[in-house]
């Protein structure tokens, strides 16, 4: 971990030396502003090209990649706790949670960082996520078709219009469609997101269903997959109900369940329950950061009230996890003034700085 450090450190000290007057805060980590005064790539530009010379090769030495959820906005421009460019230069893999909300500033903002920091993109397709949007559409036309039939009557003929769509029909449609974004602004790579459940006291029809479903949305990852061997893949699961070819694809594993976790023990149970399923050298946890708006008064923090970010980064330090993630990222800009201090806490705990 030295020698990681060592080349971040060195480009650091460079940019030290000419532009001693202004604080490390401030340049370590530049903020992408439109006003035009004072940062480190204006001051000391050979400097600053040092730093991330520095940074894209601190990427491809061994370290703990550190992943971010991003709640991406359509209007990201309207705070820079909602810009690509704020987060932290340390963060490898940001995992924007709305694909579809890309914009054209956004764009350039990933491409640049892409080029000058070596950061990459991913999203998550969730089986999950497909799961509860069919739900909430079920619902919808639920309602719908009550208040049909109070207009028509009970024995009028429903239009198929209203009629729930067949689940494998609705998955394999809405995966195919968040598969295909992955071209549509130049993602990095993909994480695929499966929780799966215990088959253990499933009735003989549950089964049979669970295996279709199961069947059907794994399947459908592995293909796209296979087919893009050149791309990085991803999995948020729980291990022991995933595939196991698509565990061995994977680059990263990281544990679903660990978002709930109410201690660090948690982390370390769930590892034990999915020993010989997954490396540990491939796997990791995430934890969330608490909820700026404060209507999520738990969300964050674990049973006796300390931060989970912090829990994790010391867990995560302390083993020989591959990768840790963090969830609800942009609310640290607003909880540490624009600092995300504790997202860089946790990069700073997990690959330390040289001595």
């Amino acid at each position: 971990m030295k020698r990681i450090s060592k080349y971040i450190s060195s480009a650091l000290m460079i940019a030290a030396f000419g532009c001693a007057f202004t604080a490390c805060d401030d340049w370590t980590e530049p903020e992408s502003i439109d006003l035009d005064y004072g940062t480190i790539d204006k001051v000391e530009p050979v400097a600053y090209q040092k730093y991330l010379a520095n940074l894209r090769e601190y990427r491809t030495l061994p370290h703990k990649h550190v992943y971010t959820w991003f709640a991406n906005t359509e209007n990201a421009f309207g705070s820079q706790g909602h810009r690509i460019s704020a987060l932290p230069d340390s963060v490898d893999v940001i995992v924007l949670e709305n694909p579809d909300k890309v914009t054209n500033q956004m764009v350039d903002e990933m491409y640049e960082a892409r080029v000058n920091k070596g950061q990459q993109f991913s999203y998550c397709v969730s089986y999950d996520n497909i799961r509860a949007e069919w739900i909430a559409v079920c619902e919808e036309l639920a309602a719908k078709r009550i208040a049909w039939t109070k207009e028509n009557g009970e024995d009028a003929e429903i239009p198929a219009e209203l009629l729930d769509p067949e689940w494998i029909d609705y998955m394999t449609q809405n995966a195919a469609k968040k598969l295909s974004m992955f071209n549509s602004v130049g993602f990095d790579r993909l994480m695929a997101g499966f929780t799966g459940k215990s088959t253990n006291h499933m009735t003989s029809a549950e089964l049979k269903e669970y295996i279709m479903n199961t069947n059907a949305f794994l399947g459908i990852i592995a293909d796209w997959t296979s087919r893009h061997q050149d791309v990085k893949f991803d999995l948020f699961c729980v291990p022991q109900y995933t595939d196991a070819d698509l565990i061995a694809k994977a680059q990263y594993v990281f544990f679903s369940q660990s978002i709930s976790s109410t201690g660090m023990g948690n982390y370390s149970f769930l590892f034990n329950m999915a020993d010989g399923v997954v490396e540990m050298s491939k796997a990791g946890m995430v934890a969330s950061l608490p909820d700026y708006s404060g209507e999520d008064a738990k969300l964050g923090y674990y049973t006796g009230g300390m931060l989970a970010i912090v829990g994790l980064g010391d867990w995560t330090a302390a083993n020989d996890a591959g990768c840790v993630g963090t969830f609800n990222t942009a609310d640290d800009y607003f909880l540490t003034n624009g600092k995300y201090t504790n997202v860089r806490n946790l990069i700073q705990t997990v690959n330390p700085s040289a001595k």
